[in-house]
C-alpha cells in the first residue's frame, strides 16, 4: 500500500545525503529487509548510544563509540522511507514508526551527547525541552494542516553537527571542549547553542504558519514549561525530569500523529496521567512539595508515564497490525 501526506523539505543536507548515501546503499538492501526493521534499528542504535553517554564517563573511546552509535541511527532513519518506496512497501504503520520513533531517537542524540561530553545541568535540561517542543508542534502542524513542514536548518543538520561535535572531541579528548574557545563560548556553550537553534525556529514556525488552534500549541508549552520550572528548582534529580519532558512529547505531538494515522481524531488529547504529572511538576516548582519526597515522587512519574508511553504504541501497532509483515518483531504486539 502506497502513503502520500505533503511534506514541504526544505533540508539543505537532504539533497547530498540522499544523493551520495542513501541512493548507493537502498540498491543493496535486500528486498527481504523490511523497512520498518530498519526504523526498530535506528531506534536500537540510538538507545545504544545514550546507554553508553549515560554508562561511561567522557574519553576518547566512549566519545567515539557514542558517536558510530547516533551514526547508525541517523543512516538507517534516512533509508527506511526510500527503502519502502524501492519495494512498494509504504504504509501507515512505517509512517506512524518512523515519525514516531524520531520523537524518541532526537532526545537519544542531544541528550545522549551532553551526557557523553559531561554535561547533564539546566543547559541540558533546554536542550531538551526546546527539541521535544520543536517535534510536538511538528507534528501538531501536521496534524491541523495536513502537511509536515521541514526547514533549511532541521533535524538533519542539528543531529549532522551533533555528530561531528561528538567526533571532534573524540579526537582532541573531551578536555578540549573546555579549553576550545570562540568569542567567549568554549565547546559546551556551542552546543548548547546549536541545539537550541535547531529546535528553536521549529517551535516558532508551525505557530506561525498554522494560526489556528492555537490553544493545543500552548498546551504542549505549558505541559513543557511545568517541568522545565521543576527541574530548575533543584530538588528533584535532573535525569528524572529530562526523562519527563522527553516522555511529554510522545504524549502530545506524538499522540497526535497516532490519531491522524489511525484514523482516529479521539486519540489526540494528551492522557489524564500527564496532566496529573504536570500537576505535581506545579506544585514542585512552586515549592509546595516536600524537598526529600520530590525524587521518589518524579522517578514515580516517570514510570507511570513510560507505561502510557509504551501502551499507546502497542495500541498504534495493534491497530495497525494489517500492515505488519510475517518477519518482523512488532508481530509480539499484535494480539
Amino acid at each position: 500500500m502506497t502513503v502520500k501526506y505533503v511534506l514541504h523539505d526544505r533540508s539543505f543536507l537532504l539533497p547530498y545525503v540522499t544523493k551520495y548515501i542513501v541512493q548507493p546503499l537502498v540498491k543493496r538492501i535486500p528486498r527481504s529487509v523490511s523497512a520498518n526493521s530498519l526504523t526498530l534499528s535506528s531506534l536500537t542504535c540510538g538507545a545504544t548510544g545514550f546507554t553508553i553517554a549515560l554508562a561511561t564517563t567522557p574519553s576518547h573511546l566512549s566519545l567515539f563509540a557514542v558517536m558510530l552509535c547516533f551514526a547508525g541511527y541517523m543512516l538507517c532513519d534516512n533509508l527506511d522511507g526510500p527503502h519502502a518506496r524501492a519495494t512498494g512497501t509504504t504504509s501507515p504503520l512505517g509512517e506512524f514508526l518512523d515519525h514516531w520513533l524520531d520523537s524518541v531517537n532526537g532526545l537519544f542524540v542531544f541528550v545522549g551527547s551532553a551526557y557523553a561530553l559531561g554535561v547533564h545541568d539546566a543547559r541540558t535540561l533546554g536542550i531538551v525541552a526546546t527539541l521535544v517542543a520543536s517535534m510536538a508542534l511538528t507534528f501538531w502542524e501536521q496534524r491541523v494542516t495536513g502537511r509536515m513542514y521541514m526547514g533549511r536548518f532541521g533535524t538533519l543538520e542539528g543531529l549532522t553537527c551533533a555528530l561531528l561535535l561528538l567526533l571532534t572531541f573524540a579526537i582532541l579528548g573531551p578536555d578540549a571542549m573546555y579549553t576550545f574557545t570562540w568569542r567567549g563560548y568554549d565547546g559546551i556553550d556551542l552546543f548548547v547553542l546549536l541545539a537550541v537553534f535547531a529546535g528553536g525556529a521549529t517551535v516558532v514556525g508551525p505557530m506561525g504558519r498554522t494560526r489556528k488552534q492555537l490553544g493545543e500549541a500552548f498546551e504542549i508549552l505549558a505541559f513543557l514549561g511545568c517541568f522545565v520550572a521543576w527541574g530548575l528548582r533543584g530538588a528533584a534529580p535532573m535525569l528524572a525530569i529530562f526523562t519527563l519532558v522527553a516522555l511529554t512529547g510522545p504524549l502530545t505531538g506524538g499522540r497526535r500523529l497516532m490519531g491522524r494515522v489511525v484514523k482516529d481524531h479521539t486519540i489526540g488529547p494528551p492522557p489524564v496521567v500527564l496532566y496529573i504529572a504536570v500537576g505535581f511538576a506545579a506544585a514542585g516548582a512552586l515549592g509546595v512539595l516536600p524537598a526529600a519526597q520530590q525524587p521518589a515522587l518524579a522517578w514515580g512519574l516517570v514510570a507511570v508515564i513510560a507505561v502510557q508511553v509504551a501502551l499507546d504504541f502497542r495500541r498504534a501497532v495493534r491497530l495497525l497490525g494489517e500492515y505488519v509483515r510475517p518477519n518482523e518483531v512488532l508481530r509480539f504486539l499484535l494480539p
